[in-house]
Formats: C-alpha cells, structure tokens, sequence
C-alpha cells in the first residue's frame, strides 16, 4: 500500500526551502562600497602591507605578493555581500581573497580565508585565522586558469556562503565568529601567483 501521507509533508518540505533560499535572495542590501579600478590609480581609502600591487588596464594585478595583502580601510559590515571578478593565469591557480580580517595587523592569519584552487589546484577553502586552520571546509576539484570568476561572499545568521560564477561553491558554518569590532576588514591576497581582481562591491545587509 502506498503512503499517500508522504506527499505533503515532502512537498512541505519544497515549500519551506524554497521560501528559505527566496528571502536570502531578496535581502535587501545598501551598497557601501564599489570600485572597477578604471581611475588607474590605488585611492587612499587602500593600505599596501607591501605586496607588488598595480593597477593596469583597469584591473588590480599582482604577480608575487608573499601574502602582504592590499587591505580595505573601510570597515566591512558584520554581516556583509561582497562581488568581485578574480583570474589566474598560473596552471597553479591559486587565487584568493581575506574578509573580515584583524584591524590590528597582519591579515594572514587574522581573517576568513577564501581560496580558489591552492596548494597546487588540490583545493579550494574556506578557513578562519589561517589558510591551514583545522576547523576549514574544502573541495577538491580543480579550477580552471586563465577564466574569469564571478565570486560573492556572504556573512549572515551564522553562515558564511561562497558563490562561484552564480552557484553556491562552498559553506561555512561559523560557530565560532571571529568579533567583528576587531575582524571587519577585507583584502585582496596573493603568495606568488600572477593574478587579476576587478568589480569589487560591498553591500549591507539593511
């Protein structure tokens, strides 16, 4: 005999994520920051830790940083979306970005990181404090060089969401969130991997 009582409680089920994923969708947000980096020029709201950091042709480069990162003077909201467009051009890959990082110093291992295809093209990460934090969330499949990825980042109700070229790429649940009075601001990073970044926007969560 079939059980006919499954029906609505699945279908209930639709209904309910669905809504869920529809208000994350229709947040409304406030946008705080934005820049295409067209003006050819750093601005002064940008703090160089000393990495090899320029723009050319309208986009920030860098080739070898050694992870002195290009840190955002604004402070980043609590709960934040932040857009941008980044692309490596090493079969390596290994192309990321900081946020929510210390205020107080060196944002290496002071931040949420976000890494597409590290250590080699093995993984891309989430990882609090620390690119080799245990408490990181991974996948292992491999990114492409040479393409330009849409990413966003998220931070809200306890979940920090990466999204890659529009589809939701990995998920972090922050059990332990770093305080966002001293971890609030965000960065663009690089080791040694020649790489692009363009169309960064910074939206509030209102």
């Amino acid at each position: 005999m079939q059980n006919h009582r499954l029906i609505p409680i699945i279908t209930g089920l639709t209904v309910l994520f669905l809504m869920l994923a529809a208000c994350e969708d229709d947040a409304k947000l406030k946008l705080i920051y934005e820049n295409d980096f067209e003006s050819g020029v750093i601005g002064p709201e940008w703090k160089n830790e000393g990495g090899d950091w320029q723009i050319v042709k309208g986009t920030l480069r860098s080739r070898r940083a050694l992870n002195k990162d290009l840190v955002l003077n604004t402070p980043l909201p609590a709960e934040a979306v932040i857009q941008l467009d980044l692309i490596s051009h090493s079969p390596h890959v290994d192309i990321k970005v900081r946020a929510w990082g210390d205020s107080r110093g060196d944002l290496h291992d002071g931040a949420y990181h976000f890494i597409l295809g590290g250590w080699h093209n093995k993984y891309s990460i989430i990882a609090p404090q620390g690119e080799h934090d245990k408490r990181r969330i991974s996948r292992s499949d491999p990114m492409k060089p040479n393409h330009w990825y849409k990413v966003k980042i998220t931070r809200r109700a306890g979940m920090i969401k990466l999204f890659v070229d529009g589809k939701k790429f990995l998920s972090y649940s922050d059990t332990e969130p770093l305080d966002p009075a001293i971890f609030r601001h965000f960065s663009f990073a690089n080791w040694e991997t020649p790489c692009e970044f363009d169309n960064l926007k910074i939206f509030a969560y209102e």
